[in-house]
């Protein structure tokens, strides 16, 4: 349970260190480069989740996140037992709802910076990072793990 909590804390306090960095270094809509051919920094805001959708829906997608940091905390508490390499895929997701979550409620948008260049996607933040990776590592455990009925 603690190593789920302290990779929560571990994501939001880099994502946050981040944020900051971009918010106080660029100005809107500025791009700087980061590694050739893979990414570059590039800081804008979203008003809405990936890809622009539920723009402007601000009050939703607060409930939305405080469900997900509330059911995530229920997921590390009841799963307080499982081996440590669940537990961490937890922090990934707790950590990357709360790093989001704090722009909302403090901002009224996400500070998004992570633009990678090799392909066409949207810019993104380390939160949204922490929460898909830990996405994917959730269905990879839930298909391989031994420990499927307790997973979710």
């Amino acid at each position: 349970m603690l190593i789920a909590y302290l990779t929560a804390l571990l994501i939001i306090l880099a994502d946050q260190a981040l944020k900051y960095w971009v918010q106080t270094s660029f100005q809107l809509h500025q791009a700087k480069p980061g590694i050739e051919g893979i990414f570059q920094w590039f800081y804008l805001h979203n008003d809405g989740a990936g890809w622009g959708l539920l723009g402007g829906k601000r009050t939703l997608l607060i409930l939305v996140s405080l469900f997900m940091v509330a059911y995530f905390i229920y997921l590390i508490r009841r799963n307080r037992y499982l081996p440590g390499q669940i537990t961490w895929i937890y922090g990934l997701l707790l950590g990357g709802a709360i790093g989001n979550l704090i722009d909302r409620v403090r901002l009224g948008y996400v500070v998004d910076m992570i633009q990678v260049t090799f392909i066409d996607f949207p810019v993104f933040n380390l939160a949204d990072a922490s929460l898909s990776i830990g996405l994917v590592l959730l269905l990879i455990s839930l298909w391989l793990s031994p420990y499927k009925e307790e997973l979710l």
